[in-house]
């Protein structure tokens, strides 16, 4: 009887496996029979906008019916070569169903028969397995749509399938089981996608349930980073998750994007709902990375994996590849969730809106989104936007050589014209036109000592926009160094170096050199640099590098006990790992080896380092934007000479020479660098607070738990002589000792500036990165009174003891939790919709936008924090520009009033 039962439900389970596989939807890879139709009956019908898209794939190269496929036994020996066939079979196949031109189909038969009867083999080569599922996935898709072709005879057809199950199906399985023996966090996640994308398609072309499930499984609950939830990390407030690439570029971070909505593409046309499954995570990154593309604020948390990648911050935030409309992936995404499920996503949407209609960019993402997924032409519109406004916040900073330009980005625009003039007010010059949400362009074709005027206009499906308001800039030829600096070659360098500087750019330097490296027992580079004594910081932007071939070109900079090539040194430089690894050196003994800490992995150009002397400790650090910065390995501890050698380093690690460009460099001669801090108590672990959030002069100071409140942070102000200033955050108000005291037990509150004693401090060493913070008039310390531990526990003025409750740790505040700042100036909304002001904090010139009623005029009015009135000024229009540059930095107070209304907004001046 157990034995009849047994029987019985093997049988039932065969048959239940049986129905499954026989319930394939057939065509149903990417597209369904529906879907197709859909595509015919609206190109016949020559409605938009499918007719746009279908006008870009008839002209692709891929889509033409002589096109020939390269194949070979092994589809290895070229994954790009097979993903080029793959894409034109599939391209053709489209052309065919669409038009009924079977000149398609056959060249598209042509195309998957040649691979079919040439492979012989599990493919092989270089990163194989893993990249090779691309190719396959797309043979796949492409193949379930020439099955309705009549004249693909069964015999080619199966052949096809057994080479999909044979060959290529265990190369793909291979690479999600094993990973080529890596840690299980090493392939990005772009290549479990790929492979898991192949399986299922494989499964859907030859009905083969077991590998469909596959698929569906890993995409559920992988080891690797192909599972959803290890794709999209982190889900941030507001429903934007992570993508796991966010930090490594955005050309990848698309890349699997599009990949993973394929994924879930298929599957929906096989029943499979993807798309929503964990509470619809896909959505959640598109949504993420649409909106960091639209060049708009995102969450970012540091990402890491066992390659210590230290992902710090979302890349390309300062770069060029940011916002290129590189990847058509954004309507099948937009027409799944927002057309078809009626789910809000803005920022999806709006990269839909800006791409349609779609092309194609690469064989990666197979493109043409417009024609292959739109549903409904009302929720699809083409044009989706009138004509765009004019760009705004344009603004031109000098180099040499070279101009950047940077301005805010519009938020209906796919692409901009730069136009450049000698002469103020044009004519102009049409310089470039590029496609693309990304607000910045670096204009190398200038002369040194010319001037520049230039103006932006922004440009989508509707038309161009007016242009900008004027700016202009002039590039400097570099001449003699600075007062106080030199240079020299340190070293074997194939090649002398060099080094000149201009006075643009906050201060620009440019280096050349050979070198045999920075790093073993001794170095060869080209070293521009300061002599120091005692504790010093350097900070310097690279702005600039050369990519002159070989590797480990390190660019950066560093500290040297001497300049002999062996000499105790510390450097933080990038240029290992394909010019991109940023790291820290340090050779703590005369002729030692150098030994590195990697920073954040995909480190380019333009970015920020720093690197510290405070006391015998030396502390490395990198930044994005030279606000928030991030430290690099633990802190060193050595026995160095007082006197020091502090510089930028160039080295090209080869004959070739590497020329660097360093602009905003900084040495200060002290123990603290310029910049946010949270200051921490050592006996208490808690941070010095304005308390109740005050503004207002007198605000008591004491300690709390750190909140990341703005009123915990402190810009610290080197003023020389080794003093410096304590700035609240929040309030631009200074740390001050009540009414100058000196005595004992004085009370600390914040104060506006004075320019007294009692607010300027000195950082004295005590050990392990600790302080103690001395008052220049009192030469007493800051303490937490008493040394107590609770919050609101005063703060005070007390003779020095070296007690903990008198030493501070000064910690640069820490992005882990704050959002990415854009490259551009990011608006700062004021109390009122009538009125925007951007960039403040403010450096040379504050931009005001106006509407409404005071568009028609107004009086602007600028005073100091006292009241006094510095600046008064009857204007019209909707945009003004104040020039700043000559202020002291500080707090002002803006009015503007139209004679009906009047808006009163802070501004800090750095």
């Amino acid at each position: 009887m157990n034995q009849t039962k047994h029987v019985l439900f093997f049988l039932l389970l065969f048959y239940s496996i049986t129905a499954t596989a026989q319930t394939f939807v057939h065509p149903g890879g990417l597209h369904t029979q529906t879907d197709l139709d859909r595509m015919k009956t609206q190109v016949a019908a020559g409605a938009h906008p499918w007719i746009d898209s279908w006008n870009a794939l008839i002209v692709h190269p891929k889509a033409q019916n002589t096109y020939t496929a390269g194949a070979q036994a092994n589809m290895g020996a070229s994954r790009q070569r097979a993903s080029a066939d793959a894409v034109a079979a599939y391209l053709n196949a489209l052309r065919w169903y669409i038009s009924g031109d079977t000149s398609y189909a056959a060249c598209s038969r042509r195309i998957l028969n040649a691979w079919a009867y040439a492979v012989n083999q599990v493919p092989s080569g270089q990163d194989i397995p893993g990249l090779m599922g691309i190719a396959v996935y797309e043979f796949a898709v492409a193949a379930e749509v020439l099955r309705l072709y009549p004249n693909w005879s069964s015999t080619d057809f199966n052949q096809f399938k057994s080479m999909m199950t044979t060959y290529l199906y265990p190369n793909c399985h291979d690479f999600l089981t094993r990973h080529n023996n890596a840690c299980i966090t090493h392939y990005w996640a772009n290549w479990d996608i790929c492979n898991m994308t192949a399986i299922l398609g494989i499964g859907i072309l030859c009905d083969d349930t077991a590998k469909f499930n596959e698929a569906i499984t890993y995409f559920k609950s992988g080891a690797g980073n192909g599972n959803i939830a290890n794709a999209i990390p982190f889900i941030h407030p507001g429903g934007l998750g992570q993508w796991q690439e966010t930090g490594r570029d955005q050309e990848h971070a698309l890349l699997g994007l599009g990949m993973l909505g394929s994924f879930c593409q298929i599957a929906w046309n096989q029943g499979q709902d993807m798309y929503g499954y964990d509470n619809n995570r896909l959505l959640a990154g598109a949504e993420y990375t649409a909106k960091y593309n639209l060049w708009k604020d995102v969450p970012y948390t540091t990402y890491n994996n066992c390659d210590n990648v230290q992902n710090y911050w979302a890349s390309e935030q300062n770069a060029f590849g940011r916002g290129r409309l590189q990847r058509p992936i954004w309507e099948m995404i937009y027409n799944h969730y927002v057309v078809l499920k009626g789910l809000s996503a803005p920022n999806v949407k709006a990269m839909a809106e800006v791409n349609r209609p779609e092309g194609f960019e690469n064989d990666d993402n197979l493109g043409f989104g417009t024609l292959c997924y739109t549903l409904n032409a009302a929720t699809s519109p083409y044009p989706a936007s009138p004509a765009p406004p004019a760009p705004a916040g344009l603004k031109a900073t000098a180099s040499v050589k070279k101009v950047w330009l940077r301005w805010l980005p519009v938020v209906t625009a796919n692409g901009y014209n730069v136009l450049r003039s000698t002469t103020s007010s044009g004519p102009y010059t049409t310089i470039a036109t590029y496609k693309g949400t990304n607000p910045l362009y670096e204009d190398t074709g200038v002369i040194n000592g010319t001037a520049y005027y230039y103006v932006v206009s922004a440009i989508n499906q509707a038309g161009t926009s007016s242009n900008s308001l004027e700016v202009n800039a002039t590039p400097a030829a570099t001449g003699a160094l600075p007062t106080g600096w030199a240079w020299q070659d340190i070293g074997t360098v194939a090649t002398p170096g060099g080094a000149g500087y201009a006075n643009v750019s906050n201060g620009t330097f440019v280096v050349s050199g050979s070198g045999a490296g920075i790093g073993g027992a001794a170095d060869g580079l080209s070293y521009v640099y300061k002599t120091v004594t005692g504790d010093a910081t350097i900070t310097a932007r690279v702005a600039a590098n050369t990519w002159v071939g070989g590797g480990a070109q390190k660019t950066g900079i560093m500290i040297r006990e001497s300049l002999a090539d062996n000499a105790i040194a510390f450097s933080m430089t990038f240029g290992d790992g394909g010019v991109r690894e940023a790291r820290s050196g340090r050779r703590t003994t005369t002729g030692g080896s150098m030994s590195f800490q990697t920073g954040n992995l995909y480190t380019r150009a333009p970015g920020w380092f720093r690197l510290q002397r405070a006391g015998n400790t030396i502390t490395a650090y990198q930044s994005t934007d030279g606000r928030t910065w991030f430290t690099v390995g633990a802190p060193v501890t050595v026995s160095m000479a007082a006197t020091y050698y502090v510089g930028l380093a160039v080295s090209s690690n080869s004959s070739n020479v590497n020329t660097a460009t360093y602009d905003s460099v900084t040495i200060t001669s002290g123990a603290i660098a310029n910049g946010t801090y949270r200051i921490i108590n050592r006996n208490s672990g808690k941070v010095l607070d304005v308390a109740n959030k005050s503004t207002a002069n007198g605000a008591n100071v004491h300690q709390w738990t750190w909140l990341n409140g703005a009123n915990q942070q402190w810009n610290v102000n080197d003023l020389g002589n080794g003093q410096y200033n304590i700035v609240g955050v929040q309030s631009g108000k200074y740390l001050d000792v009540a009414s100058g005291s000196t005595a004992d037990g004085a009370n600390v509150q914040i104060w506006q500036s004075t320019g007294g004693a009692n607010q300027k401090f000195t950082f004295t060493v005590t050990d392990s990165n600790y302080f103690r913070i001395t008052a220049v008039h009192s030469g007493k310390v800051l303490e937490v009174a008493s040394g107590a531990t609770a919050d609101g526990a005063n703060v005070q003025q007390w003779t020095w003891n070296g007690a903990y409750n008198k030493q501070w740790k000064l910690v640069p505040v820490s992005n882990a939790s704050a959002r990415i700042e854009n490259t551009v100036p990011a608006q700062t909304p004021a109390s009122s919709k009538d009125l925007v002001l951007y960039p403040n904090p403010v450096t040379n010139q504050l931009m005001l936008q106006l509407q409404n009623g005071f568009a028609k005029g107004a009086t602007l009015k600028l005073c100091d924090v006292s009241g006094k009135t510095i600046y008064r000024v009857k204007i019209t229009g909707s945009q003004y520009q104040l020039s700043t540059g000559k202020l002291p930095a500080g707090m002002y107070v803006l009015e503007l009033s139209n004679g009906s209304k009047t808006i009163t907004e802070k501004i800090i001046k750095k």
